[in-house]
């Protein structure tokens, strides 16, 4: 029974560093940067507003996955809804890919002071998709964002991702065995409530899951540029990452059309 203190200190440990929903697989336990505009993602499971990610966001892959060992290499970022509402007739929440975009390279700006700025000219192979779960849903939706090393072997074009129907159903596991692609370097993940006022905020009913929206500092007139296709001009400060507990929204299922 004395171990038993310790124990419990591990498991809290172990689960304040997961980036990534409870239960979700595959899991992330280093943070992906995730930037819309002036607002970043610093509190995984924190509640945003459809207007503030309807822009894909910038990324940026901390300093402690930022080695030299990875500074040519070449990432894949991927973003999921996980609570698309069931299908007609049906009672199972489904995922939907909303980005699946290639080509990322690490630049040589930085976010928070270390983390490494990534930029690709890709816009696909499935174009970005904000998020817009409907206001007559009863929960708000997990996003998940993932950022996987880019294999040479990568075979998706545009043409695997057409139309919704190539979205929907999407099983990250699956693709991950399909393209041979290793564990996620490092993740994070958000929610929307569709009957949240603009400013984020659930019109009602809704439990808000984490803080707003943070808003970096030293970003210049307008902020950061909404596309990752370009790196912004010079350094976003933002205030220090929280990974409280509530954050991770173990059973709140989030929604995404």
């Amino acid at each position: 029974m004395l171990f038993a203190p310790s124990l419990l200190v591990v498991a809290l440990v172990g689960a304040v560093q997961a980036q990534t929903p409870s239960g979700f697989k595959p899991a992330a336990q280093k943070q992906l940067d995730v930037i819309y505009n002036s607002t970043s993602v610093k509190t995984p499971g924190e509640l945003l507003s459809k207007a503030a990610t309807a822009n894909q966001p910038q990324i940026a892959l901390p300093a402690t996955v930022a080695t030299t060992a990875t500074s040519n290499a070449t990432f894949m970022f991927v973003m999921m809804d996980l609570d698309v509402p069931p299908a007609a007739n049906g009672s199972t929440r489904r995922v939907l890919l909303h980005s699946l975009n290639t080509g990322f390279k690490m630049t040589s700006q930085t976010v928070d002071g270390s983390a490494k700025l990534l930029a690709t000219t890709s816009k696909g192979p499935a174009t970005y998709l904000g998020p817009g779960p409907p206001a007559t849903d009863t929960i708000p939706h997990r996003y998940v964002q993932l950022l996987f090393e880019q294999p040479a072997t990568l075979k998706v074009t545009a043409n695997d991702f057409a139309d919704m129907n190539a979205r929907i159903g999407f099983d990250i596991n699956e693709f991950m065995t399909t393209e041979k692609l290793s564990a996620p370097l490092a993740g994070n993940f958000f929610t929307v409530d569709g009957k949240a006022a603009a400013g984020g905020t659930p019109t009602s009913g809704t439990t808000r899951p984490g803080a707003g929206g943070a808003r970096p500092t030293g970003t210049g007139a307008g902020g950061m540029p909404k596309s990752t296709t370009q790196p912004f001009l010079g350094e976003a400060a933002r205030s220090g990452k929280s990974f409280a507990l509530a954050g991770l929204l173990g059973g709140l299922v989030v929604m995404a059309v």
